[in-house]
């Protein structure tokens, strides 16, 4: 079905593979629409509870297609290619289901903007991490002047933004934009176990705890706690809210169905 992509279910976990890795994964229109086309499908298919994106190759991805972007006939094709990413990463942060990037490799540019729409990211020690735009006289467009400076100390995040300068692996976790670094080798296998562990948990709720911490960073703490226990009462109700007080009661293991 893709060409810039593979896309496969296994065990409820989605798996995308950026795969350009000729082009290192580099971002084109093409792979945006393809983008936009899985989170559709994830949309649809309530047997994914999880998706994981990761790079063929030696790299997550190098960031946009300079070439292609080149070749482009004006600046509102341009600009129309931005607001295609934007939209593909917003959709991919707002998608009811945890999503996880897995940064195999660098991760520059759209790359960068990619994982940090993401939920969790977890990244190889060798893979670095950065928003190379400024030395081409440009600026990230694909919503990393905006994402960076939620997940980052300010003055890191202008740093990042100011000298192009991509961060390795253990400054990453430092500064706490990603979740955990593991050995090349396993980074792979970590997804996998993550993901296993999201996909036993309550879609709903799961969903709902998206929706409430992605709401915190712009909405007042009343509101916030306000959001926070209609939520809960909400999932009070649903089966999965009664599986998992009754699994706790009869001490077993909860089973959970998104209902």
């Amino acid at each position: 079905m893709y060409e810039t992509l593979h896309y496969v279910v296994e065990e409820a976990i989605g798996w995308v593979r950026l795969d350009r890795p000729k082009r290192l994964n580099a971002i084109s229109p093409q792979m945006v629409h393809e983008l936009r086309s899985v989170v559709e499908s994830v949309r649809a298919d309530e047997s994914v509870r999880v998706l994981v994106f990761i790079g063929t190759g030696r790299a997550f991805s190098a960031g946009a297609d300079i070439a292609e972007l080149v070749a482009l006939s004006s600046g509102t094709a341009f600009l129309r290619f931005l607001e295609e990413v934007q939209e593909a990463f917003n959709e991919i942060e707002a998608l009811g289901r945890p999503t996880i990037a897995a940064l195999n490799g660098l991760a520059y540019g759209g790359g960068c903007e990619l994982a940090i729409a993401c939920d969790l990211r977890l990244m190889a020690e060798s893979a670095r991490l950065g928003v190379p735009e400024i030395l081409i006289g440009m600026l990230p467009g694909g919503g990393g002047t905006q994402r960076l400076p939620r997940l980052l100390p300010t003055a890191i995040a202008k740093q990042m933004i100011f000298f192009g300068e991509p961060i390795d692996a253990q400054a990453a976790a430092r500064y706490g934009i990603v979740n955990a670094v593991v050995a090349d080798e396993q980074l792979e296998r970590t997804a996998r176990a993550w993901a296993l562990r999201l996909a036993k948990l309550p879609p709903l709720a799961l969903a709902a705890a998206k929706r409430l911490v992605r709401a915190a960073g712009n909405a007042d703490l009343v509101s916030g706690v306000d959001a926070e226990r209609q939520a809960v009462a909400f999932l009070y109700g649903t089966e999965d809210g009664r599986e998992g007080l009754a699994a706790f009661l009869e001490k077993r293991s909860a089973t959970f169905r998104g209902r």
